[in-house]
């Protein structure tokens, strides 16, 4: 089964939150050109952040800031990192007088307010000094004899004056023989805006993108992701036992899709990242694959603490979709931002084991997990991924997806031998499980064909409902009877089929289906638990072409994704 947009999704909406971007850096002063305190010329683009580029744990300054509302004016009196000079003096701003968009009453001789400058005027003991040893990209297996570097980056691209864009470019890859991809790097050009880059795998059938275009999904014949990089991460470098092939028998083209976060919508802006795969001919034992789990109904209320969502890959899905056992040599939990928790659990007869255990989740500070000696999966073991999101200063509700609004609840496993599973992807849906979608077919509902609005059956549902129930409101005295009749088609029927097929829909911009979707629901206020939406249809921004959408859930069947 091709489980496109469950693979994609899981790579995607890695959005920044604070100093990794531009845009948070017009709203203090100096802020393009606060020195790197490690490297006399350097900048420190992250100012709010460990991470020279942004991206991870931040530093006091930027907890201040954050605390403080991003307001300068409110930490400008402040002295973040104790070393008796405030933000102010620090950014060239000792009066705190500055507003976006003037020129600061100093615009040399700054330092840097979240860490201490070790300096002959300064006294640093005791106090938080800059951590000067920057993350570097460590792949010993990248310096073996045999191993080839290819760095694929896209030309020099203008960046739309728009929050979220994702381009897509691809690359051929050498065909002479088959390797190996043992390890990915990233080539930023722009922190400032670049915040993920996707390395998909392509089939012989892929047309090639020569150019970077706009794109929200990757092509339907380059839907095996293969690598990523987002901020805060160095690289990847994969277990001396296994690579994913590529070359003669293998894939001889990739996609590369970025991220770029723009949120302040500036213009005037370039791009021209991308990233290095190393490759080798001295093939590994086993080819590598991903196994994805998680839940895709994302319902999270306002205000709340703590909000829990559980996933479970059971035994019956092992079954089906493992043809032997797999072993996981890395993984890796997501979340957006109002995640805080996260685990991924293994089941295994009488055994239970953490495959990830991050009760601090921080999206900005991503956490590779390695297991050497690898870990089994077996075919009857059961995955459970728990997932807890704190949302006290969101004011709606939110729902899975890309946006920085959404949210998503993922486990990600790089595993081998690839072979052995028909279907890498056991993702739900609340009770409705990737591994239920047989042939396009999900509890006797064919799904294409239901969103297919010119097929017999689906037209004479559609028809049914419209004509006999209203789509501007109120509820007509025959629409009930007819909602009864519509409900025997095996894709409406009550309960988390309707509440799943129906969200789905709602999705599709076309005016049929939108009147259709209202001329449904007009007789009905559901505030029933097993609707986690609350009602139908929901809309979770965007709009998709009714075949991406079709792809989406025949392909994916991962639903709530925006494509």
């Amino acid at each position: 089964m091709n489980m496109l947009a469950v693979r994609l999704s899981l790579f995607l909406t890695w959005i920044g939150v604070i100093y990794g971007y531009s845009g948070y850096r017009d709203i203090i002063p100096n802020g393009y050109n606060v020195p790197n305190p490690c490297v006399a010329g350097e900048l420190w683009h992250g100012v709010g952040h460990l991470n020279p580029q942004g991206g991870g744990n931040r530093n006091q300054f930027g907890v201040d800031f954050e605390n403080q509302g991003r307001t300068w004016a409110n930490v400008c009196n402040m002295d973040s990192d104790g070393d008796g000079m405030t933000n102010g003096q620090e950014l060239g701003d000792p009066q705190c007088i500055w507003a976006p968009g003037a020129t600061p009453t100093r615009t040399t001789g700054l330092s840097h307010p979240g860490f201490c400058d070790m300096s002959p005027s300064q006294n640093c003991a005791g106090l938080t000094t800059a951590p000067c040893l920057s993350p570097t990209f460590n792949c010993s297996a990248t310096a073996e004899t045999g191993v080839h570097r290819k760095v694929m980056k896209i030309p020099r691209t203008a960046v739309p004056d728009k929050e979220t864009t994702y381009m897509c470019m691809t690359f051929e890859l050498d065909q002479s023989q088959d390797y190996h991809m043992i390890a990915t790097k990233p080539e930023i050009d722009n922190a400032d805006v670049i915040h993920h880059i996707t390395l998909f795998g392509c089939g012989n059938n892929a047309p090639a993108i020569t150019s970077p275009q706009r794109c929200e999904a990757s092509m339907p014949a380059c839907q095996e992701g293969i690598g990523f990089w987002t901020v805060g991460m160095t690289g990847q470098c994969l277990h001396k036992d296994a690579g994913f092939r590529i070359g003669k028998t293998g894939y001889k083209m990739v996609l590369l899709q970025f991220h770029w976060n723009n949120p302040l919508k500036r213009s005037g802006q370039m791009d021209g990242s991308g990233l290095s795969i190393y490759y080798t001919s001295n093939l590994r034992p086993y080819d590598a694959g991903l196994f994805w789990t998680g839940e895709t109904n994302l319902v999270i209320p306002p205000g709340r603490s703590r909000t829990v969502v559980e996933s479970t890959c059971p035994a019956r899905c092992t079954n089906k979709i493992l043809s032997d056992t797999i072993y996981i040599i890395s993984g890796f939990n997501h979340m957006h931002y109002k995640g805080i928790a996260q685990t991924v659990e293994l089941f295994s007869g009488d055994e239970r084991r953490f495959l990830t255990n991050q009760m601090n989740y921080s999206y900005d500070n991503p956490i590779s997990m390695s297991y050497d000696p690898p870990v089994a999966i077996r075919r009857g073991d059961a995955v459970k991924t728990t997932c807890v999101y704190q949302s006290l200063s969101a004011t709606k509700t939110t729902f899975y997806g890309f946006a920085i609004s959404n949210e998503m609840c993922y486990g990600t496993f790089t595993y081998y031998p690839k072979r052995a599973s028909s279907n890498n992807v056991c993702v739900t849906w609340n009770t409705i499980n990737t591994c239920d979608l047989e042939g396009g077919a999900l509890m006797g509902c064919r799904i294409a064909d239901f969103f297919n609005n010119s097929h017999p059956a689906t037209k004479m549902v559609m028809d049914k409902v419209l004509n006999n129930c209203s789509p501007y409101g109120g509820c007509r005295q025959e629409c009930p009877a007819a909602i009864a009749e519509a409900e025997k088609h095996p894709c409406l029927a009550k309960g988390v089929m309707q509440d799943y097929l129906l969200t789905l829909r709602s999705r599709n911009s076309d005016l049929r289906t939108t009147k259709f979707l209202a001329a449904f629901g007009s007789c009905s206020c559901r505030t029933d638990d097993n609707n986690n939406n609350g009602g139908f249809p929901i809309h979770t921004g965007g709009t998709t072409s009714l075949d991406a959408l079709v792809s989406t859930v025949v392909l994916a069947f991962s639903a709530v994704l925006l494509l």
